[in-house]
């Protein structure tokens, strides 16, 4: 399949893997779909954002960023000004050599130089809001006449008919067989019973992995193996219901041995889970700028994917019931086998949709 009119596709993803990977996931959707379309991708010059890219075998256009300038200040505010301009003279730069049909802006600090640039060499532009409340570079390209493309019904503080809500592009991956999935991880046996697999973003979070831990050993989960994925745990193996699995972006295995899960509330995770049609206990992050992982747990539970729970407000008993719940409703659809491909290529079409409408056109995301 070849889109006429779409030949080169740069898509602008940085800063963590909630913005990242959708970036990923719609890129190698289309470039399975259109093996003749050139994708590139820009991102920030973080060591994440290197690691990320590079276990997906993407080398990246990097620009000379590491951060906003915003919130901070001093030499520090002064040094990222500096780098701002570098980059938008860097994506400018580029986009005058590649001269791409369109491009897809992920919000973060490294959609700015590319939303100046491309009004500058009047590159087509569209931008996605993976987030229930929009980011500060999806505010201004609203300002500036670009419609936001939205992963949710919902995203603050525009109404409706300000945006438009495709879902969160998410990575294709396979459903592997159980004991497949479980060899890959190099853990020994295959446990019997529930497998609640532990997610703390691309980031990671002590906080969280601590409590899965201490509620592991209550009565209530005996039977259950909790898989606790990140930075913190490394490949430790607590107890004989837990055990730790280090940082990896190959999440296949991983939601392939999963019939509950308890994850952070970014976009991006949640929309893999809803992809996987797989349970999940949602413990938003309170730190998160504007709130934004709770407005996105809201959303996850309205659409009737998991529940929510506040670790700031909420008990221990409250954590356990809930996810007691979820066990339940795991049980209730054991047996049902969701091929997580659909999700990838159904919001990747209608991305493509939206592009080729933008490149003829007819929509609302070109600054005239």
């Amino acid at each position: 399949m070849q889109a006429t009119g779409l030949k080169r596709l740069v898509l602008v993803a940085g800063g963590t893997g909630g913005r990242i990977f959708p970036a990923i996931g719609l890129g190698q959707c289309l470039s399975s779909q259109m093996p003749d379309l050139e994708v590139s991708y820009v991102s920030g010059s973080r060591p994440l954002e290197l690691e990320i890219y590079g276990n997906a075998g993407i080398e990246p256009v990097f620009l000379p960023c590491e951060g906003s300038p915003l919130g901070t200040g001093g030499v520090r505010a002064v040094t990222r000004w500096i780098q701002v301009l570098r980059s938008v003279r860097a994506m400018t730069r580029f986009f005058g050599e590649t001269k791409p049909d369109a491009c897809v802006l992920f919000g973060g600090y490294v959609s700015f130089p590319a939303l100046v640039a491309g009004r500058i060499k009047r590159v087509r532009t569209l931008v996605h809001e993976q987030n229930a409340v929009a980011g500060k570079v999806t505010r201004l390209a609203s300002r500036l006449g670009i419609v936001p493309l939205t992963g949710w019904e919902a995203c603050e503080p525009f109404s409706k008919g300000q945006f438009e809500e495709i879902g969160v592009p998410v990575r294709p991956m396979k459903r592997l067989p159980r004991r497949e999935a479980w060899n890959k991880l190099g853990l020994g046996g295959l446990p019997d019973g529930k497998i609640c697999l532990v997610l703390g973003g691309s980031l990671g979070s002590s906080a969280l992995a601590g409590k899965v831990v201490e509620i592991s050993r209550l009565p209530e989960f005996t039977g259950w193996s909790f898989l606790v994925m990140g930075k913190e745990m490394g490949d430790n193996h607590p107890s004989d219901r837990v055990w730790g699995i280090p940082r990896r972006w190959d999440m296949g295995p991983l939601y392939s041995l999963a019939d509950v899960a308890v994850a952070r509330g970014g976009a991006s995770t949640l929309s893999e889970l809803r992809a996987w049609a797989i349970p999940a206990l949602v413990v938003p992050w309170p730190e998160s700028r504007d709130d934004h992982q709770a407005a996105n747990a809201r959303l996850f539970e309205e659409s009737g994917c998991g529940l929510v729970w506040d670790e700031m407000r909420g008990s221990g008993g409250e954590l356990v019931a809930r996810l007691i719940q979820l066990g339940k409703k795991s049980d209730a659809e054991d047996g049902i086998s969701v091929d997580p491909g659909i999700a990838a290529d159904r919001t990747s079409q209608v991305f493509l949709g939206k592009i080729l409408r933008t490149l003829e056109g007819g929509d609302g995301n070109w600054m005239d």
